[in-house]
Parts: C-alpha cells; sequence; structure tokens
C-alpha cells in the first residue's frame, strides 16, 4: 500500500497535532494498566500494511510522551469494548419508492458500555492527499468510519468465528484504509482483496476486530463483505436490498461462525437477520426514510429462522430494537448465568441512516421506537471542510477516573469471555 502514501510527515504530523489538541481528552481515556498478548505483533502487521496509520500513531504517541507499543495497546482494548449485537441494512432503487439509497443501523450495546460511548464524538478525518470522511470516535485513537465526501458510507456488526489468526491489519484498521483511498464499491473490494487480514478468534461476537460490513456508494451499489483471516466473500445487492446481523450468511461453514446449536445466544441474530430480510424483501417498491424509521422500530420476533437449530427458549435480543425483555425474569428466578449473557447481549442505545446521495445521516440516541431521529447535513463538513473537526471540550476528572475504572474492568471481563 504504500504506493498510495502521501507523505510520512503528513501523517505523523495529523496525529502529533490531535495529541496536542486533545491532550485533555487522552489523558482521561489511556491507562497504563491494558494489557494485550496480541498488541505487539498486530502492531508489527500494521506497520507493514498500512504504514500511514502506524505513523499517525507515532505521532499521537510522540505528543503524549508515551511508547507507541502502550498507546496500541488501548486501541485494541478499547476495540473489544465496543461489543454489540447490531442489525443493519442497505436499500436501493428500484426498491424504493422515493428514488433514494439508504444504509441503516441499529447500534446495541450492553448497558455499561455506555460509559465508553460518552466519550466518544463525531469528527473530521481531513488529511491532505487523502478522502476527507466522517467518522465516530476518538480522533487518533479509534473510531468508525460513516460517510466520505463521496458518498461512500458503512454499517457494520460484529460477529464471532473459529478461523482467526491471521498476519494482516484488524477490521477496524481497513475500514479506515477503505474510506480515506475509495471513492466507490469496486475500490472498497479491490482493497480487501489486496490487504492481508487479521481476526479475532472466537464465537461471540469480537466487537470491533471481526465485523460483517455493508457498503454502499452514490451510484446506488450495494455489498456485503464477510471474512476471516483465510476467507473471504464479496455479495453484491442484485435486487436492491441486503442485511446483516452478527453471523456469517455466506462463508460460515468455512469461518466456523456459530449457529444457535453451537452457541445458544446467537438466536437472536438470526432472528434479527431474517425479520430485517423480510421486512425489505415485503416492502420492494414502498421503501421510504419513514418507512425505514419503521424497520429500526420493529419488536416483532420471527422464530421461524432458527426452527432448523436447537436454541433455547426465551430469545433475548431477537428483535430489530432490542430492549431486555427478559433481564429481570431471569434475575428474579435467580437465573444468575443466563442474565448476565442476557445483558452483555446488550440493547439498541443508538440508531444511524445513511442517505449517501445527499451526504446527511440521521441519528437517532436510543431505542428507535421512543426516540426521534434528527437530521446531520453533512454536505458542507464534508465538501467544504466547514465542519468542527474536533470538539475539544476538558473532561470532568471524576468522569476521566470513571472511565478508566470501567474500561479496565470491561476489558478483564471481555477478554476472559471471548477467550
Amino acid at each position: 500500500m504504500n504506493k498510495n502514501w502521501v507523505s510520512k510527515k503528513t501523517d505523523y504530523n495529523y496525529g502529533f497535532k490531535i495529541a496536542t489538541l486533545l491532550k485533555d481528552v487522552f489523558k482521561g481515556v489511556l491507562s497504563p494498566n491494558f494489557n494485550s498478548d496480541d498488541s505487539k505483533k498486530l502492531l508489527l502487521f500494521l506497520k507493514e500494511f498500512y504504514p500511514q496509520r502506524w505513523e499517525r500513531l507515532r505521532g499521537l504517541a510522540d505528543a503524549l510522551g508515551i511508547g507507541i507499543d502502550s498507546l496500541y495497546v488501548n486501541t485494541l482494548c478499547l476495540a473489544k469494548l465496543i461489543k454489540g449485537a447490531c442489525t443493519a441494512g442497505f436499500c436501493a432503487p428500484p426498491v424504493t419508492k422515493d428514488g433514494n439509497i439508504y444504509l441503516f443501523w441499529n447500534i446495541d450495546f450492553f448497558k455499561a458500555a455506555q460509559i465508553v460511548g460518552k466519550f466518544f464524538r463525531f469528527y473530521l478525518f481531513d488529511v491532505p492527499g487523502y478522502h476527507c470522511y466522517l467518522a465516530f470516535g476518538i480522533p487518533g485513537l479509534i473510531g468508525v468510519p460513516i460517510i466520505n465526501e463521496f458518498g461512500l458510507a458503512v454499517v457494520l456488526a460484529s460477529v464471532g468465528m473459529k478461523d482467526g489468526g491471521g498476519k494482516g491489519v484488524m477490521d477496524a484498521e481497513i475500514l479506515s484504509l477503505c474510506m480515506e483511498r475509495s471513492k466507490d464499491i469496486n475500490e472498497v473490494i479491490d482493497i480487501y482483496k489486496n490487504t492481508k487480514l487479521a481476526s479475532f478468534p472466537g464465537v461471540t461476537g469480537g466487537s470491533l476486530l471481526n465485523l460483517n460490513s455493508i457498503w454502499a456508494d452514490r451510484n446506488g451499489q450495494g455489498l456485503i463483505i464477510e471474512h476471516s483471516s483465510h476467507h473471504r466473500h464479496f455479495e453484491l445487492a442484485k435486487d436492491g436490498i441486503l442485511a446483516i446481523a452478527n453471523h456469517h450468511q455466506f462463508i460460515r461453514e468455512l469461518t466456523g461462525s456459530p449457529t444457535p446449536d453451537e452457541l445458544p445466544s446467537i438466536a437472536g441474530s438470526y432472528c434479527r437477520l431474517g425479520r430485517m430480510w423480510h421486512l425489505l424483501r415485503e416492502s420492494k417498491g414502498k421503501i421510504t426514510l419513514a418507512l425505514i424509521k419503521q424497520f429500526m422500530a420493529d419488536h416483532k420476533l420471527e422464530k421461524e429462522h432458527v426452527n432448523d437449530y436447537n436454541y433455547i427458549e426465551p430469545i433475548d435480543d431477537g428483535t430489530i430494537c432490542v430492549h431486555y425483555w427478559h433481564l429481570k425474569q431471569y434475575l428474579r428466578e435467580g437465573n444468575f448465568k443466563r442474565a448476565i449473557e442476557t445483558y452483555l447481549m446488550g440493547k439498541t442505545v443508538g440508531s444511524i441512516i445513511i442517505e449517501p446521495k445527499s451526504l446527511t445521516i440521521h441519528t437517532c440516541s436510543g431505542n428507535p421506537c421512543n426516540h426521534s431521529y434528527r437530521p446531520i447535513y453533512l454536505e458542507s463538513a464534508l465538501l467544504h471542510k466547514k465542519f468542527p473537526r474536533i470538539v475539544n471540550k476538558p473532561m470532568n476528572p471524576l468522569l476521566a477516573s470513571l472511565f478508566k475504572k470501567t474500561s479496565i474492568g470491561l476489558a478483564t471481563l471481555l477478554e476472559r469471555v471471548l477467550s
């Protein structure tokens, strides 16, 4: 990928500048107590296959006065914290009534992980020589790309698999690589095909380390990408609709992505995915923004999608709009093991609908069934760079301390659960 390098100095300076502007934020977020056995080898792979990102981290680390190894450990641990049971979809003409293109994404986390989200913000990645894009996260450290200046957009869902390892970059990194280099779906496919990938082995969803993704561009093309360390699959939208959840649909037998027979808690993913496909197929030619908002607030549980498996009743996260449907019941019954499993599956904490053609996103904080969406018009931000690049608000010392304690505890818990 070195042929696309603008300059080492440009990338290094970006990281250094971010650290200078957000020094108080990083002091509140970074912890010396994180550890990860994978971090050193993954950092070496990052330097080899995505050196631009490595240089940005080096600039960030130098400005903060810490080692790049220590900084990258924090990145990996935060990626493991952002664990959820998301559901996402895509639709484009001719299935949309209004002729628009839509990507939509319900974001599900377990409740305690919301403390992490309090320190995330929308920010603009704007480095000379690369495509400008909007992301959500902690600038320079960890972020989820959403849409770039050419209308290329992505939505995600974590996924577990047995085929882990590999010598390459993680999902959280290749997303940014694609967003800063690509204008359309074809260029995304080219990057994925020519970049070595690494995956995190574990049958539960691997947070930002393992991801299913749907990409869309302004031409109306839609694409699902499923992959492990040694297998990858590209599923184009043949009839204008796509959907993903927290398991592999197309290469499950190759990757070891679990079924409800192997992992009873994954039954909810099968129900959510089946329900989303059902809604999209039965609504062809009628889909509008208003109808998509109804999809995201949907509470119908379709158990027919797990009839061929030995799943366990009740199914906890089987609706597109996820609530803690049975958590209180488990606690009353003293079924603490099931209560913890249900809690970690999470609930819907936010939702995003993206319109690539108009460079617009609609955001909802909370369950879409009882919270409203707010439109954010991004044309000025992405094309004319009139967006606050970084929101640099002082961090409350008490919140910073709570963040560190919570994030370390959650990282330790997830390390045990996912191992």
